[in-house]
């Protein structure tokens, strides 16, 4: 028996197989699928291909499918499209099914804690059509959480695509679900918005080129911004250009700018702790704060969350919920008297200090993991702190400069960096970086031996290992 575990949030459905703990592709060669869908003649887009053309097709676009997800008619239902969320969401899961269904042949779902038992009937009933062999359910927050912390609440943090979510683990005999809060039209939507508003707004006041003006470049805009907002973690400011016309406009965007601007949100998650305090804490005890990937990479939220003085933070690494449903089910099977599909609310208590975040495995033979980009015979070390690629520009200068052939080659083309486990190259060019010639719309994750071209000047970087003596 080969165990999946499935990691349910709109923000990006992810599964990890139980043999090497990795996370598996679900979407292409992306090990992330977010929910976005968008009726077309030929049938329903899903997943990332949706999300490439959202903003091209505003008003056919669907992304609210697992958020509302219900059997309820569509308020505006296609001719020949889908007639309801759960239609929507069926082609997602068997989207998703087609990539991994050869990495195991039972799975279990980690869904978020707001689900009704309604939702995950319909959950079940979907996989059931489907024929995928679900196991069990468990809430995601329980199964993330990695460890114990006597004489502190235990608080799961997580944002999806339109809200967020606080939940309260209860430690006694059990890690339990005790509560869960949510925070509405406060998701990664309404972020996305505001900052890609935020950047069109610094073009225009800049250079009088306006990204929203066509849809093309708004698409593009919001394409590149996972791209933006990585690199501000890892840097004040940054240079980001985009061309209109025949001409390549370019600004500098401040982490303090975009920060600011989910000052609101994260304001949110601070009132939304402090009343999980007030409504469970005993005599205000200090906290411990899991933070999903999700919500930790956002820029300024780990600065913000960290000026509570009652609170120690740690971040998770990514796709928790599914690693963690992997590391814990043989004990929640053992709580089962029968066959029948549970959900479990509660856990055998983890040991105290037994908090791993972003814990590294070790490199097999079968699976080495890449270390180096080679460039015209020279090997460039990969690390946390993104390697940035492109042509000669003024200011900061790039990592690996293309110098020989530039034409369609931006001054910040691209970024890889290690990320958790996996080293993630970040798209931030107008005309397009390539690997193993299909282009990255927005970041991806790269694998031994593949080959990157660099937009259209023929430039290609391959991704390489170095042994260890």
């Amino acid at each position: 028996m080969t165990l999946i575990g499935l990691e349910l949030s709109d923000a990006g459905i992810m599964a990890a197989d139980s043999q090497s703990g990795q996370l598996l592709p679900v979407d292409g060669q992306d090990t992330h699928s977010p929910g976005f869908a968008l009726p077309e003649k030929s049938g329903l887009l899903v997943g990332k291909a949706a999300e490439s053309k959202a903003h091209l097709f505003p008003r056919q676009i669907i992304n609210h499918f697992w958020d509302h997800l219900s059997t309820d008619p569509l308020a505006q239902p296609g001719r020949h499209g889908p007639q309801s969320t759960a239609e929507i969401a069926y082609q997602h899961l068997d989207h998703i099914w087609q990539h991994i269904q050869k990495n195991g042949d039972e799975i279990i779902i980690g869904v978020p804690g707001f689900y009704s038992r309604q939702q995950l009937g319909l959950v079940l009933g979907i996989a059931n059509e489907l024929s995928i062999p679900v196991k069990g359910f468990v809430p995601l927050a329980l199964a993330a959480a990695p460890g114990a912390h006597p004489g502190k609440m235990i608080l799961h943090l997580d944002i999806h695509l339109h809200r967020l979510e606080v939940t309260y683990l209860k430690q006694e005999q059990q890690l339990t679900v005790a509560a869960s809060l949510t925070g509405t039209d406060r998701g990664l939507i309404h972020l996305h918005r505001q900052w890609a508003e935020t950047v069109g707004q610094e073009f225009v006041s800049s250079t009088r080129f306006d990204p929203f003006h066509q849809a093309a470049s708004e698409q593009e805009l919001y394409d590149r911004l996972p791209g933006i907002l990585y690199n501000l973690q890892h840097s004040p400011s940054i240079a980001f250009d985009m061309t209109g016309g025949s001409r390549t406009y370019g600004i500098t965007l401040t982490r303090d700018l975009i920060a600011g601007k989910a000052a609101s949100v994260y304001a949110e998650i601070i009132k939304l702790i402090e009343r999980l305090q007030k409504q469970h804490g005993d005599n205000d005890p200090a906290v411990a704060l899991y933070l999903s990937q999700r919500l930790a990479r956002l820029p300024g939220c780990k600065e913000t969350l960290g000026k509570l003085g009652f609170a120690e933070m740690f971040e998770l690494e990514e796709g928790a919920g599914a690693r963690g449903i992997l590391k814990i089910w043989h004990q929640l099977s053992d709580q089962s008297a029968n066959n029948e599909i549970s959900y479990f609310t509660s856990r055998p208590l983890p040991p105290s200090g037994s908090v791993q975040v972003n814990k590294q495995p070790k490199d097999t033979s079968a699976d080495v993991r890449p270390t180096h980009l080679l460039y015209r015979s020279l090997a460039y070390p990969i690390t946390d702190k993104p390697l940035a690629i492109g042509r000669a520009r003024d200011g900061e200068p790039n990592d690996i400069t293309i110098t020989d052939e530039t034409a369609g080659v931006s001054p910040g083309h691209f970024t890889v960096a290690l990320v958790g486990r996996d080293i993630v190259l970040h798209d931030m060019s107008a005309q397009g970086t390539f690997v193993d010639e299909r282009r990255v719309n927005g970041n991806t994750t790269l694998k031994l031996g593949q080959i990157i071209r660099v937009g259209t000047s023929g430039e290609q970087l391959q991704v390489i290992a170095l042994m260890e003596r």
